[in-house]
């Protein structure tokens, strides 16, 4: 039985598929590596300044006979602010409100209160006309590869509408269109084929090529690495981190794996139901936790130098489930899990603040913040 040319062709594409997503030996992420931020971020100009932030969502709850009105604090009085060329992680439990703060700088959720402002407009009064030249400033990569894309439409016409409604490439599009699959890594020749025909982590490379489409200066990624595969992550790791330095981007980077945002971020902030509690550059945060929280989540990462026979880290095991958004405790949230909580905890919500007396340039929000040392390998 012959073999037709096109279906030799077509083979050979589908391996060349396969071969994009193989992990290379110098691609894995080490957890115990820090990689330090490519340029100085420190005294680089604010590109996004968020303030007091707040985002309640309205729901109906049934008590009884009753209809009861609540709401839901997904989002409660967060700032922070993301400079020129910086990487900025964002980390928390799952529900902790990472997620929506995303949608809200994106302006795809509008805030209860609070400001965003991207170079100094802000984002947050604007009407949606407003809106649209600053939506190709900020973009976004999504979670899922799967549901972010349209299965109706081919990977041309999805790099090619954002090209459209911002009027650039004119007369060129098709050629940007190749550019941007060339520049993720991807086959250009793949231009009419739908994302069911590529893998998870390409599908992930054409979401990054759709948000790089309009030349952002932001670039807002919702757990960009969570649903793929372990080789897959650190492929998609390590192009992010090329592309950021070569074209100069920052980040808002959120995540739940804190080796991810290791090995990715310049400073990081630790949500917990709605609030930062501490916030910092990455490599204090790592090397000298004060928050009970942030040491409860460094403690649970695995260590690899345990298989090596390094003795294993402290490890910190938190009691119960982190309490209801509708229903936060009084004072601070993370009193009803926290082994240091005394009885202002529940009467007097703690400022996030610099505690001068630690000598570390980071802010917590802590009645009893203590450095611990004992959590993470050697940060280098």
């Amino acid at each position: 039985m012959s073999t037709s040319p096109e279906a030799v062709d077509d083979a050979t594409d589908d391996a060349t598929d396969d071969a994009t997503d193989a992990l290379k030996p110098d691609d894995v992420v080490v957890d115990t590596v820090v990689h330090q931020a490519p340029r100085d971020v420190a005294n680089a100009p604010k590109l996004l300044e968020v303030e007091h932030l707040v985002k309640h969502f309205a729901v109906r709850e049934v008590r009884g006979l009753s209809m009861l009105r609540s709401s839901v604090k997904a989002v409660d009085d967060i700032s922070f602010v993301v400079r020129e060329g910086e990487s900025l992680g964002l980390v928390g439990e799952s529900g902790c409100g990472k997620s929506t703060t995303s949608r809200l700088i994106t302006r795809l959720e509008d805030p209860t209160s609070g400001a965003i402002r991207f170079r100094g407009q802000d984002m947050a009064l604007m009407k949606e006309k407003e809106l649209r030249p600053l939506r190709r400033e900020v973009q976004m990569i999504f979670q899922d590869p799967y549901s972010s894309l349209n299965p109706r439409q081919t990977v041309g016409t999805i790099l090619r509408t954002p090209l459209d409604v911002h009027g650039l490439a004119k007369g060129r599009e098709k050629a940007r269109t190749k550019e941007l699959l060339e520049l993720v890594g991807l086959n250009p020749e793949h231009i009419n084929r739908y994302p069911s025909e590529f893998s998870g982590g390409q599908r992930q490379r054409i979401g990054i090529a759709r948000a790089l489409a309009v030349e952002p200066r932001l670039i807002i990624a919702d757990e960009p690495v969570s649903a793929l595969d372990v080789s897959i992550q650190a492929q998609v790791m390590n192009l992010l981190a090329r592309l950021r330095e070569e074209l100069n981007l920052s980040f808002l980077f959120i995540a739940h794996d804190l080796g991810v945002i290791r090995h990715f971020c310049d400073s990081i902030a630790v949500m917990y139901l709605g609030k930062i509690v501490e916030k910092g550059w990455k490599r204090d945060i790592y090397s000298a936790p004060q928050h009970p929280y942030t040491q409860a989540l460094l403690s649970a990462a695995p260590d690899i130098n345990v298989v090596r026979g390094v003795p294993p880290r402290e490890r910190i095991r938190l009691k119960g489930d982190p309490p209801s958004p509708i229903d936060p405790p009084s004072g601070c949230r993370f009193r009803t899990r926290c082994w240091k909580a005394q009885d202002i905890c529940a009467k007097v919500e703690p400022p996030l603040e610099l505690k001068e007396s630690s000598g570390l340039d980071q802010v917590i929000a802590c009645h009893f913040p203590e450095v611990k040392t004992s959590l993470v390998a050697e940060v280098s």
